[in-house]
């Protein structure tokens, strides 16, 4: 018996045979590079036309098989980013054919790499995972410019679990079809499409396993935990009763959390905490529903812009955005604009030839205030969509009065430009030290603000983004960190302007029934978390939830915070008594 440790990136508990496959054997196609004269652009350019039909027609098949509404529907969306993504890289390759005069599969080569450099260059994990994505494409058109025949699998047996060095996104989707019940990967992570595939589908996964298909061989039995990340080798006998007994209880708590589902979120003493959710992609909206959310608190825009080869067009972002609002029936949706900026600089900039050194240090809303046709355009395209949909507009690290001002100003004279009768409500991200010595001037002019804790807990402790699961006291739940929001809140109160948070934690439990303390009474959060969080909200009250927040800023670090919620939680602190009374808060998942 050994247990191997990975993350994990789809929850649940597998029981399986180990399948093991080395996909990269058909992945590594040997290819001509060479250079070509001017005569021969043109063939060079009908060979990655013929491919890319190919492509397309490959992924029309992959598509047919997926029935939309049903929980693989997410792939559909996959899917159609995977042709646009086709699409973009066939442009870019011959414009670099024509350029550089080389052949079609050295220019494949060149703008795949360089795509997936810079995305591995950024900061977001999420944005990150996109490489995975350009990679996936450009093999599926090198091997039809090498005429290659596709991946066959073949059948699998019933309750096999893959393990791979990496499963890419159309490799899951085709391997959804096969009764899978767990993934094991070596390269992978939450954010990528693998990962959401998984998810959508309740296939439990864990990635980052070091040499798992190495130390995993075929035909031997796994206990896979996609709740904490570990999958077990040649279980003993004590061992796999023990992780049957986990599956029958797991399955009873599920079924609990669905019950709760239609139930609102209420604590023990009457107060009603609204839950919505964050999304990053147009194929969440489906879990947003799923889980019985009241519409979508945040939704994070930079995918349309970092994974374009070209500038999206207005119309491009408004079909997005409608088809989103569409998909809630009408339920509200914040859109925040593109935090870009620092090392999240899209591709199509650094193509066009432009100026653009200047900003390459700046984030948020000076960066959309530099690039201020960039910013226009989406701003146009979201306020199309609210002639008939209830969007709001967020924007994203405000530091000051100025700025917001100026942003403001930009969207209020775009709004009458485009003829509409009012408005929609604009929101300012509070997620730098600096935004909380201007609280008043911005949520005098705010219609509602939102506090970014990644960001702030980052800037306010003085760490790297990221550090939270590597160092106990780099958390939202440090006592500055909740001081910080109480400050926030009650400049909210005061000004009677509705105050909203983003951050990782607030799909924690424990977390969220310190928020409910702190007066919060709307969290945005991952899809993913609303059962348990939905659960946990029902089971406090707010009066001892606000006696808890108090002792919890009191506490010289987070550990203790920590500890005196789980006490709490656990019913083994008498909690004393609170003043009731809270203003209307939001809190969203960053």
């Amino acid at each position: 018996m050994t247990v191997l440790k990975g993350i994990p990136i789809s929850p649940g508990l597998a029981r399986g045979t180990a399948i093991v496959y080395d996909f990269d054997v058909g992945r590594h196609l040997t290819v001509s590079q060479r250079d070509v004269s001017t005569t021969e652009v043109k063939s060079e350019w009908e060979r990655l036309d013929e491919a890319l039909a190919k492509s397309s027609h490959d992924l029309s098949l992959v598509a047919t098989s997926v029935t939309a509404g049903s929980p693989r529907s997410a792939s559909l969306a996959i899917l159609a980013a995977h042709a646009a993504m086709t699409a973009e890289i066939a442009s870019l390759v011959k414009q670099h054919i024509e350029s550089e005069l080389v052949n079609v599969e050295q220019a494949l080569a060149s703008v795949v790499g360089d795509w997936v450099e810079r995305l591995t260059r950024l900061d977001s994990e999420y944005l990150r995972q996109r490489e995975q994505d350009i990679r996936d494409v450009g093999r599926r058109m090198s091997r039809y410019l090498a005429g290659s025949l596709a991946w066959n699998k073949g059948p699998l047996p019933l309750g096999s679990i893959v393990v791979a060095r990496e499963l890419l996104p159309s490799e899951a989707i085709e391997l959804a079809n096969c009764g899978v019940v767990g993934i094991v990967t070596e390269r992978g992570g939450h954010y990528s499409h693998t990962a959401i595939i998984a998810r959508s589908l309740g296939i439990p996964a864990v990635s980052r396993v070091l040499h798992a298909t190495s130390l995993i061989h075929p035909g031997m039995s796994l206990l896979l935990d996609g709740d904490e990340g570990v999958v077990t080798e040649s279980p003993s006998k004590a061992q796999g009763v023990d992780f049957a007994e986990r599956q029958r209880r797991r399955e009873l708590e599920v079924a609990n959390l669905w019950d709760d589902a239609g139930e609102p979120s209420v604590t023990t003493d009457g107060v009603e905490i609204t839950l919505v959710g964050n999304v990053g992609r147009p194929e969440e909206i489906a879990s947003v529903l799923k889980s019985k959310l009241s519409g979508v608190g945040l939704f994070r825009t930079e995918f349309l812009f970092l994974e374009a080869a070209e500038r999206p067009s207005t119309d491009t972002q408004a079909e997005v955005y409608g088809g989103m609002a569409s998909c809630l029936g009408g339920l509200p949706m914040v859109v925040r604009t593109f935090d870009l900026g620092g090392d999240k600089q899209p591709p199509f900039l650094f193509t066009e030839g432009s100026e653009q050194d200047a900003n390459l240090f700046v984030r948020g809303l000076r960066f959309s205030l530099a690039e201020g046709r960039l910013f226009e355009s989406q701003i146009r395209a979201i306020l199309k969509v609210t002639r008939t949909a209830d969007l709001r507009i967020l924007l994203p690290m405000v530091v000051g009065l100025d700025g917001f001002a100026r942003a403001v100003a930009v969207i209020e004279r775009i709004a009458v430009e485009c003829g509409l009768p009012r408005t929609p409500p604009i929101g300012a991200m509070i997620e730098t030290p600096a935004s909380l010595y201007a609280l008043d001037q911005i949520l005098d002019l705010a219609d509602f603000v939102a506090i970014g804790t990644n960001d702030l807990t980052q800037y306010m402790l003085a760490t790297e983004r990221g550090l939270a699961d590597k160092s106990e006291d780099c958390s939202a739940m440090h006592p500055a960190v909740l001081q910080a929001i109480r400050q926030i809140v009650a400049a909210g109160v005061r000004l009677q302007c509705p105050v909203s948070v983003c951050g990782e934690e607030a799909g924690n439990p424990d977390f969220a029934c310190l928020l409910v303390g702190l007066g919060i009474r709307e969290l945005s959060l991952s899809p993913s978390q609303a059962g348990v969080v939905r659960q946990a909200i029902r089971a406090i009250d707010s009066k001892s939830a606000q006696a808890i927040a108090e002792q919890a800023i009191a506490c010289g670090n987070t550990s203790d915070v920590r500890a005196l919620v789980a006490r709490w939680r656990s019913g083994a602190t008498e909690s004393p008594d609170g003043a009731a009374g809270s203003p209307a808060v939001v809190v969203a998942d960053h």
